[in-house]
């Protein structure tokens, strides 16, 4: 039995953030992680996706400005953008544990169960700490669908050595999205099925609606209302049925089930601790500790609360090294942390939505702005940009922001600047800006 002061299962964002500073700190700490350090963003998720997207973004505005002073065609290699990807996400896990390492951290490769309260058995060792944080993340939620159990996921796409001629998509998330752009602009025919009508639906629905009109006019082939009833693998490729009544048959070379995640805790053992959890994750409170065991605590997407995304990990684990090293001393403010759908263009937002500014009883007004109708756009031939800024003039304060439009994933955080931080409004109206960025356009959208 080996002791530690903390025991951190997962070597993602969110164990780094906690893992580092507690060892920094003079604690003795332990991180066990599954399948490889780095974690999801960087191997499987946010990172190799940027990279790959770099490309569709080249083609994009290549071909947005063809007969403006471009001729000729971009094409994406893939297998070329994929070495390239390759070369970001290859060193990491070594890297990340040498760096773990370096701050004497005891870091283990293996399966991490609960077998007591502040007891971890991996790999036959058995490991015990006062307290134990669990950071492991997020796994791709099976679809419930006859012949779908062994569909390829998100981190089979991002992996793939060669770009399919026809690809499928089912889901109506970020990551259906992101993927369905990718893949369209690497010159693959591409079809994305949603249940409902419905899409990303965290984000300002009439900025989604536009996004699926600018991915139907990128030739993406989005069917709304198409719930999938059976998937079929043919061995040439796939066959889906989908519909109502599955009636509609769609066939396809690579088909991907986007349909979201979930709290990647099955095998944990997470009973053996007394260790709440549901559909969601963890239960926690606002200092990020389980509500049934005080002495475990839960951080990042594998937590029930926050959204899934890296800076929330972030955010959250400093709360939680907060608590363990001064009990009771922070508690999460989940105040304006802006969300990015890297689509093309891409879909930004902070703060309420309208929906939910309305079931505060706010008073508040929509400003909204015709993006692709202003300098910064037309002279990228940009035919979608939108946004739409909910303002208390009253209140002298920006209540949300949501953008669709070239260059929305820089903009946002410069509302999440004013938002999480309550610049006034009247503040925001008086900043003098660069001419000519986009970043200029905020003086008209506020």
């Amino acid at each position: 039995m080996k002791e530690y002061d903390v025991i951190v299962l997962g070597g993602g964002p969110a164990g780094g953030a906690v893992a580092a500073p507690l060892a920094e700190a003079g604690r003795r700490v332990a991180m066990i992680e599954a399948t490889a350090f780095g974690g999801v963003c960087p191997l499987r998720g946010c990172n190799p996706k940027k990279v790959l997207l770099a490309g569709a973004e080249a083609v994009h505005l290549a071909t947005g400005m063809l007969g403006s002073g471009l001729t000729g065609s971009a094409t994406i290699d893939w297998p070329a953008l994929m070495r390239f990807t390759r070369s970001f996400v290859d060193p990491v896990p070594e890297r990340a544990r040498a760096a773990y390492a370096d701050k004497d951290i005891d870091t283990r490769l293996g399966r991490a169960v609960f077998v007591g309260p502040g007891e971890i058995e991996v790999e036959g060792d058995r490991l015990t700490a006062p307290v134990i944080c669990v950071c492991v993340g997020l796994e791709p939620s099976p679809l419930p669908v006859s012949g779908a159990e062994a569909m390829p996921v998100s981190d089979d796409f991002l992996s793939m050595q060669t770009m399919p001629r026809r690809v499928l998509f089912i889901g109506g998330g970020f990551i259906a999205f992101e993927l369905a752009h990718i893949a369209r602009h690497a010159g693959a025919e591409v079809t994305l099925l949603n249940r409902s009508g419905r899409v990303l639906r965290r984000f300002d629905p009439v900025l989604t609606d536009a996004l699926i009109e600018a991915s139907r006019a990128a030739g993406i082939d989005v069917r709304l209302n198409a719930p999938v009833r059976s998937v079929e693998h043919t061995g040439h490729g796939w066959r889906i049925r989908a519909g109502e009544d599955g009636g509609t048959v769609f066939d396809a070379d690579m088909a991907i089930n986007c349909t979201g995640r979930r709290p990647a805790v099955d095998g944990l053992g997470l009973e053996a601790a007394g260790v709440e959890f549901g559909p969601r994750g963890i239960r926690v409170n606002d200092r990020m500790q389980s509500v049934s065991n005080p002495h475990v605590y839960a951080v990042g997407d594998v937590a029930d609360q926050g959204a899934a995304l890296t800076p929330v990990a972030t955010i959250q684990g400093q709360v939680a090294v907060a608590n363990i090293l001064d009990p009771d001393s922070a508690t999460v403010d989940y105040t304006g942390i802006p969300s990015v759908c890297f689509t093309l263009p891409p879909l930004a937002g902070v703060g309420l939505l309208e929906d939910e500014a309305r079931e505060h009883g706010l008073a508040f007004t929509i400003k909204e702005t015709d993006l692709a109708a202003a300098f910064s756009w037309k002279r990228l031939n940009e035919r979608f940009g939108r946004a739409r800024v909910l303002i208390d003039e009253a209140g002298d304060r920006i209540l949300g922001a949501h953008i669709l439009g070239h260059n929305a994933e820089e903009m946002i955080n410069l509302f999440a600047l004013a938002i999480r931080n309550e610049i006034p409004l009247s503040r925001v109206r008086d900043t003098v800006w660069a001419y000519p960025t986009c970043g200029y356009q905020l003086k008209y959208m506020v």
